[in-house]
């Protein structure tokens, strides 16, 4: 039985990209002009990142792959990183693009906390028959 904190990994990781799709697809035309993308090309780009960060998921929490753990963290920098730039991002887009911005970064910290609880971590050294 997966543990309690395995559990809450999944929920913060699978929220967080919800209100980060949600935010993006609601501010679709003011990013795409702020960036000069097309919308299109940030639905493409938003897609793969919540692909790349689902999958990594359920191999940490479904396949049991603790060493995943690390490449989900590095794939967690580059949004961590882009918290600095939230002030900006209320000036371009809107606060509150900037605010569900925000919020999907701190769900996403929360599940990389979440990952690496002691409970997590003897989970996935288990064997993996249990």
């Amino acid at each position: 039985m997966r543990p309690n904190t395995i559990r809450w990994f999944e929920y913060c990781l699978l929220a967080s990209q919800f209100v980060r799709v949600a935010a993006i697809v609601s501010h679709l035309s003011v990013n795409a002009r702020v960036t000069g993308l097309t919308p299109q090309t940030i639905l493409t780009g938003a897609f793969i990142n919540v692909a790349v960060i689902v999958g990594l998921g359920l191999v940490i929490s479904r396949a049991r792959v603790g060493f995943a753990r690390w490449f989900m963290l590095l794939v967690m920098v580059p949004d961590v990183a882009g918290l600095a730039g939230m002030p900006a991002a209320a000036n371009l887009i809107g606060v509150p693009f900037a605010a569900f911005s925000t919020l999907a970064v701190l769900l996403l910290i929360g599940a990389g906390v979440l990952m690496f609880l002691p409970a997590s971590s003897q989970w996935l050294k288990r064997d993996k028959a249990d």
